[in-house]
């Protein structure tokens, strides 16, 4: 990065930062079965780990926005994995963002998927061009989406070597997930802090 952009960039930071008139997120999608991931992790050689399968692919579909520079907290969508997200969906994400930051100008942080440019979502982003800006990623750039980091927390968080008994189970896991990082300000930041991403 050229140091005039370094300099600029870190200006906006700045300004962002200090408004209590801004909010600003990453947005992302991700999906979580009830069978865990085989996740990164050390073994002995010759002693893989055993991960129970029962075939089952039911999970959850999650568009989740963190708030990345402060008043650190995450908010999620959760539809069955059998429900593919759509422009439909990413909107009515958008539309509760913006309804809960009432009064305030929401910056939002999103990779360039086709259903975030979509018509549809064009015309959403100018009907609310007073209350929202986007900023969209480049494609296939996870390194620079700070809530690819939450995604990966979460996942480490539930991962078993058992596969969960149903769909409810695997629910309640990660809400119970989300309530505990919403109550710690201190690991939201330290996992999806703006700097750390776009400096």
């Amino acid at each position: 990065m050229n140091r005039k952009l370094l300099k600029k960039t870190l200006e906006t930071l700045d300004t962002l930062e200090s408004s209590s008139e801004v909010v600003v997120y990453a947005l992302d999608e991700t999906k979580v079965c009830v069978e865990s991931d085989n996740r990164l992790f050390w073994s002995p050689v010759g002693n893989p780990p055993v991960l129970e399968k029962n075939a089952s692919h039911d999970g959850v579909n999650i568009i989740g926005s963190t708030s990345i520079l402060n008043n650190f907290h995450t908010v999620n969508d959760l539809y069955s994995s059998e429900h593919s997200i759509t422009s439909k969906e990413v909107k009515a994400h958008i539309e509760n963002l913006i309804e809960i930051n009432e009064g305030k100008k929401v910056v939002l942080f999103m990779d360039n998927a086709k259903f975030h440019t979509s018509y549809e979502m064009q015309s959403f982003f100018f009907d609310n061009k007073g209350k929202l800006t986007v900023i969209l990623l480049p494609r296939y750039s996870p390194n620079m989406n700070p809530q690819e980091n939450i995604w990966n927390y979460l996942k480490a968080k539930l991962f078993r070597p058992s596969s969960r008994s149903s769909i409810f189970e695997l629910i309640s896991d990660i809400k119970l997930l989300f309530d505990e990082l919403n109550n710690d300000f201190d690991k939201i930041r330290s996992l999806a802090y703006a700097r750390s991403f776009l400096v």
